[in-house]
């Protein structure tokens, strides 16, 4: 716990530094109604960084404001890494770990479909970049434009060093745990 909020302190030092405008975490009220609207469950590193602060600069997702334009902006940025990939269905390579790859078009797409579908969800963070939405040591930041998908940290302290800090991003593979589908050798 204390090694977290010393990375919350670091973490809010960082963005701070960056320019980044900072308002006071979201309370637990105010997840339970985020998590409602949007249809998604915020994984434990989240909250622990979310809770103390909320960063609302441009190209942040500001998960406090309740109007109309926001709440359809944030549905757009949750559905746009699928948007992309179902835009792309012809153009993806079978990846192996799929299993056995349909002989036809029509079943390979729908194939593919059902495996997104059983994907974790991807809450964006900034711009393009996501964390997927499911409970593990590693909270792997995604970096997901269409089919272009890589790594951006491995987890969301790591991620803030990246994009905020001077910590170089690592693009070995080997070094991070997949994701399922969205760590695919699919491009």
């Amino acid at each position: 716990m204390v090694g977290d909020l010393l990375k919350i302190d670091r973490t809010k030092r960082l963005l701070l530094e960056n320019g980044v405008s900072l308002e006071p975490g979201l309370s637990d009220e105010e997840i339970q109604t985020v998590e409602m609207i949007y249809e998604i469950e915020f994984p434990e590193q989240w909250l622990a960084v979310y809770q103390q602060l909320l960063p609302i600069s441009e190209g942040f997702y500001n998960w406090r404001d309740f109007s109309a334009e926001n709440i359809e902006h944030i549905k757009r940025n949750l559905a746009a890494p699928y948007d992309g990939i179902l835009e792309s269905l012809d153009e993806l390579v079978w990846d192996a770990s799929w299993g056995s790859e349909p002989t036809t078009l029509l079943d390979r797409n729908v194939q593919i479909r059902k495996i997104l579908g059983s994907a974790p969800r991807l809450i964006p963070l900034y711009g393009h970049r996501f964390l997927p939405s499911y409970e593990n040591q590693e909270m792997l930041i995604l970096s997901v434009v269409d089919l272009d998908i890589i790594y951006y940290g491995k987890d969301l302290y790591d991620y803030f060093e990246i994009e905020f800090g001077n910590r170089e991003l690592s693009l070995s593979l080997k070094d991070h745990k997949p994701v399922l589908f969205w760590t695919s050798d699919f491009y």
